[in-house]
C-alpha cells in the first residue's frame, strides 16, 4: 500500500516531489540543450513557433512547437520572467515581444540610416529584403509602427533605470 504525505492542503504519493524534481531537471537540461540554438534565434530576431517548427528543429518530446511551448522554454532559460505569484499576467508574452523587438532593433537602425524613414517605406524595404514577420508573415504598416512603438518604449524605460 502506498504512503501519502499532506503537501499543501493536497493528499500526494510519498516520493511525489521526487518524481517531480526530476522531472524539472529533465525539462531544465533540454533547455539547456536548447539555449544556444534559441539565442541565435533571438539575436537573429526569431523566437516564435512557426520558426523553429520551420527550421526543424523539435521540441523535447519530438513534438511541434506551441507559443506556449516557447513562452515556457524562454521562462525556464530565464530569459522571460512570469508575472508576480507565477501568474501570468502577460508578461512573459510581452517580454518575449521586447525580446523580439530588441532583435529588430539593429535592422530599423540600418534601414533609417539607409534613407527610409517613413513607416511605409520601412515596411517596404523589410518585405522586399525578405525579413519575416516575427509571425512569418509580411510587413504592414501597423505591425512597423507597433514595433517602433515598443522599441520608443524600450529606450525610454532604459533612459529613466539609467537616471537612477
Amino acid at each position: 500500500m502506498a504512503q501519502w504525505s499532506k503537501c499543501v492542503g493536497k493528499l500526494r504519493p510519498e516520493g511525489a516531489g521526487a518524481a517531480t524534481l526530476a522531472v524539472k531537471r529533465a525539462a531544465d537540461s533540454r533547455a539547456a540543450a536548447l539555449a544556444s540554438t534559441i539565442r541565435q534565434l533571438m539575436a537573429a530576431g526569431f523566437v516564435s513557433q512557426r520558426e523553429l517548427n520551420r527550421r526543424g528543429i523539435p521540441t523535447a518530446l519530438g513534438g511541434s512547437w506551441h507559443r506556449t511551448t516557447v513562452v515556457r522554454m524562454l521562462t525556464r532559460l530565464g530569459l522571460i520572467t512570469l508575472g508576480k505569484g507565477r501568474i501570468n499576467s502577460g508578461l512573459a508574452t510581452k517580454q518575449a515581444a521586447d525580446a523580439r523587438a530588441e532583435a529588430f532593433r539593429p535592422t530599423i537602425r540600418k534601414l533609417r540610416k539607409a534613407g527610409f524613414v517613413s513607416i511605409k517605406a520601412i515596411a517596404r524595404e523589410l518585405n522586399e529584403r525578405e525579413i519575416p514577420t516575427p509571425r512569418g508573415g509580411k510587413w504592414h504598416l501597423t505591425m512597423v509602427t507597433r514595433l517602433l512603438q515598443r522599441l520608443d518604449r524600450l529606450d525610454r524605460v532604459s533612459r529613466s533605470q539609467r537616471r537612477r
